[in-house]
């Protein structure tokens, strides 16, 4: 097997939270928050998994493409004195929605996992939606909240890593505010012929 290495570029994206207007986060009726515990690390990790083993950043970080290590990825964030479970999310969609059902089921779609980075200043680890639900603004909806839960923390600015490659995801955090700090190139492992 031959392995060869690509240099990926990636951007340091920040959020002044002071000076940037607070957006209220939005869902559809039919979707609901969900807020962070720790029975919940295994759905994160489903949805961190799910999200990106056959998307760009699953190409480029090997972590992404097997499930056992985005469930140690999503423990060892959970477990750092730096976590944040404040601004960590899930959104459920509802899949009974009689407005008087009680507990009803719920089919989990999108998470996003926060920790502090220094004093004042938070950052976004993954944002991580199911492919079947994109482009129905739950992964905006996701940065919202955390920059929501994050204000009410005290912190003042936000700060997140995007794939130069990722044009969606790096327009989606422009027109919340975000503004590219700092470039760099990450090494990613490819299996000549195809992926690892």
């Amino acid at each position: 097997m031959s392995i060869e290495i690509r240099y990926v570029k990636r951007i340091i994206m920040t959020l002044d939270l002071v000076h940037t207007p607070a957006e209220e986060p939005e869902i559809k009726e039919n979707f609901c928050w969900i807020p962070w515990h720790a029975d919940l690390i295994k759905t994160h990790a489903q949805l961190v998994h799910a999200a990106f083993r056959d998307d760009l950043d699953g190409r480029i970080f090997p972590t992404f493409r097997q499930y056992v290590a985005c469930e140690n990825l999503v423990s060892a964030t959970a477990s750092a004195r730096s976590f944040v479970p404040e601004a960590t999310w899930l959104i459920g969609r509802r899949l009974d929605t009689k407005s008087d059902s009680k507990g009803d089921a719920v089919e989990y779609c999108a998470a996003i996992q926060c920790v502090k980075k220094k004093r004042g200043e938070g950052e976004i680890q993954n944002v991580s939606v199911l492919p079947a639900m994109r482009r129905q603004g739950l992964g905006r909806a996701l940065v919202l909240k955390a920059l929501e839960s994050f204000r009410n923390l005290g912190a003042q600015s936000v700060v997140l890593e995007a794939t130069a490659e990722n044009a969606v995801a790096i327009r989606m955090y422009g027109s919340l505010g975000f503004l590219p700090t700092k470039y760099f190139y990450t090494e990613s492992f490819v299996e000549r012929g195809g992926l690892l």
